[in-house]
């Protein structure tokens, strides 16, 4: 009996080990579930085609082209491997071969990941007749961008490989070797046009051979293509725009006021969008990163900051009216420029020692007259005067200066609007006054802003208070968007009764003023020209650069239809570039083509290599001088 009872222990042990060793291998160990199920079932993951891109008119500006991609499971590939076979037939080295397995077995040895992506159709016939050859490696096919323009990499963006940070934030969906928005519309509008992926299952013989699809498909599951999209720019204002850019730098937007939908995005340099697809992306993406003197990857509409200049005097004197340090009749006599002690901020207005009231001092720019105004803004509370910058700050930001617009655009500052607080910490309480500052008065000082701000700044203006949040996109699968930021009106703090003079002030801007040699034959823009400094530090020395050309406008003044902001770097005179670029833009939008001819011609044909080429040789020269000093301090 004893025997019988141990005969029955030894077997139950047995019987334990065994079923344990199952347990382990079927729970734990995927490898043989894998080889099982991939020995006779193809799983394929189908990548949806993502959305296509039109133009406000339905303009196709981007779609799509088939591609195909080898993919491999690590844990799957024999050791018995013919590698040097397998590298010629898809055209690698063996240390190539090596790098891509090991960063696939990286991110996982049992799930599929890319190994050798944008394989084209003629290729991957080859490929594919002796694929069965090498286990562990298999095939998927997905769709490419297909950019049927050649510009505005800005607004359209590109694609490229997901992160590790991409998939540990959204597991779920990515996975190596897939592709997500970089940049654009194809970033901040991701979610929309990616789409859903699907999963295809084939049975396949011993071979490896595709034979049929599994189970009649019915465990298949339907990729669901990315929504289109439908831009707020016209194609064909946005084309010229960026003609009108060349040999110059800096940005254009136009929106049209009555409902924030943005026209026209351009930063110069321009960059074409197919530079960044297939195996040219890599190349071009590194020349263009290495190039930090055009830096063309940076986006001068809503990344770059500049002085605004004299535009910003516009709301110095709406917010002296709201104020109340002002009124419609105050006028201030001009003795060539604003003095303040020893110094002064000089005036080229052309009218000294006559009264200026604000209409004209906006048409001719007066910057005595700003200055004035400013300080009567700073002075208004004399024994609190952080309250005074305060109260200035916030009207100022109503205006969406000073924040990041909260817009749908993938790029954005949100630009210095300085408060009281700022000055208190920056000088000490009590150790500054209106002098000190009086340089924001005229749009200089610490106040930077965005090209894409200036532009919302005259929509608020020409719908006398308030805007809506400028968008980029139009409508979702071709119906129009609903989101509530985009779609209700956002006011201001200054009331609608004061704008009406700020307006004929910039209308006169064209009779009097600035705009005089590029005024339109018969449409009657509103504007302001700025010239913004501009300096550079070569050998810890300070040098003046060329100024900013900056114009801002809107047009018709009687029920606006677009609002354009231009900055050209280096350009000197609001008057000489951006001007003529702003108003050219607004008369090819409002009428579809432009009169002045010789105005367009020069524009289209001249430019400011000469400039930029000076400029480079002196930050090159301060590239030069910051790392030997670098390298002696080593």
């Amino acid at each position: 009996m004893r025997k019988l009872h141990r005969f029955y222990l030894l077997l139950g042990t047995i019987g334990l080990i065994f079923i344990a060793r199952l347990f382990y291998l079927q729970i734990y160990t995927e490898k043989y579930i894998l080889n099982a199920f991939n020995t006779s079932i193809k799983q394929e993951i189908i990548i949806p085609e993502r959305g296509s891109i039109f133009d406000r008119n339905d303009k196709l500006l981007v779609f799509n082209k088939s591609i195909y991609e080898l993919i491999v499971i690590p844990i799957l590939v024999d050791e018995r491997f013919n590698m040097i076979e397998f590298c010629d037939l898809v055209g690698i080295t063996t240390n190539t071969f090596y790098k891509k397995l090991s960063k696939a077995a990286a991110y996982s040895k049992y799930l599929p990941s890319v190994f050798l992506p944008f394989i084209s159709k003629e290729k991957f016939a080859t490929i594919q007749e002796k694929l069965y050859k090498y286990k562990g490696f298999d095939w998927t096919k997905r769709s490419l961008r297909d950019y049927k323009v050649e510009s505005s990499s800005n607004i359209l963006g590109y694609i490229g490989e997901v992160t590790p940070k991409d998939i540990k934030k959204e597991s779920n969906y990515y996975q190596i070797g897939d592709f997500i928005g970089w940049a654009g519309v194809e970033k901040s509008y991701e979610k929309i046009l990616r789409g859903k992926k699907g999963i295809k299952y084939w049975l396949r013989n011993r071979k490896g051979c595709i034979i049929g699809s599994y189970n009649n498909s019915k465990n298949d599951i339907k990729a669901i293509r990315g929504n289109d999209i439908s831009l707020t720019v016209d194609w064909n204002l946005q084309n010229y725009a960026e003609q009108l850019m060349y040999q110059k730098k800096g940005g254009i937007v136009a929106i049209d006021p009555k409902n924030g939908e943005i026209l026209t995005l351009v930063s110069s340099p321009i960059n074409n969008p197919n530079l960044f697809v297939g195996m040219n992306r890599s190349k071009e993406f590194i020349k263009l990163m290495k190039n930090t003197i055009d830096n063309p990857l940076f986006d001068r509409t809503t990344q770059a900051r500049y002085p605004p200049a004299s535009p910003f005097k516009l709301l110095t004197e709406l917010v002296g009216l709201q104020m109340g340090v002002v009124d419609i009749n105050t006028t201030f006599i001009c003795y060539k420029g604003f003095k303040y002690g020893k110094k002064r901020i000089h005036c080229h207005s052309g009218i000294h020692g006559l009264p200026i009231g604000i209409e004209t001092a906006v048409a001719v720019s007066c910057n005595n007259y700003f200055a004035q105004v400013y300080k009567r803004v700073i002075e208004k509370y004399p024994k609190n005067l952080t309250k005074g910058v305060n109260e200035w700050s916030d009207i100022i930001k109503s205006f969406g200066f000073g924040n990041y617009l909260y817009n749908d655009l993938a790029t954005g500052e949100k630009g210095v609007i300085p408060s009281g607080d700022y000055y208190n910490k920056k000088y000490g309480i009590t150790k500054w006054n209106a002098i000190t500052i009086i340089s924001n008065g005229i749009g200089q000082g610490e106040i930077n802003v965005t090209p894409i701000q200036l532009a919302n700044m005259v929509c608020a203006i020409a719908n006398k208070g308030f805007f809506y949040t400028p968008h980029i996109v139009k409508r979702i699968n071709h119906q129009p968007i609903c989101n509530p930021n985009y779609t209700k009106a956002k006011y201001t703090k200054v009331k609608s009764k004061y704008f009406d003079l700020i307006i004929n002030g910039m209308e006169k801007v064209f009779i009097i003023g600035t705009g005089k040699s590029f005024k339109s034959f018969d449409i009657r823009m509103a504007g302001k020209t700025g010239t913004s400094q501009n300096f550079i530090k070569v050998n810890k020395k300070i040098i003046s650069l060329p100024d900013h050309s900056i114009f801002i406008l809107f047009a018709p003044v009687k029920n606006p239809k677009i609002a354009v902001s231009v900055i050209i770097e280096n350009g000197g005179y609001g008057s000489r570039w951006a001007g003529p670029i702003a108003s050219l833009i607004a008369e090819k939008y409002i009428r579809n083509h432009v009169d002045r001819k010789s105005l367009e011609k020069k524009i289209l044909t001249s430019g400011l290599q000469n400039v930029y080429d000076r400029i480079a040789k002196m930050k090159k020269l301060n590239n030069s001088y910051t790392k030997n000093s670098f390298d002696k301090k080593k």
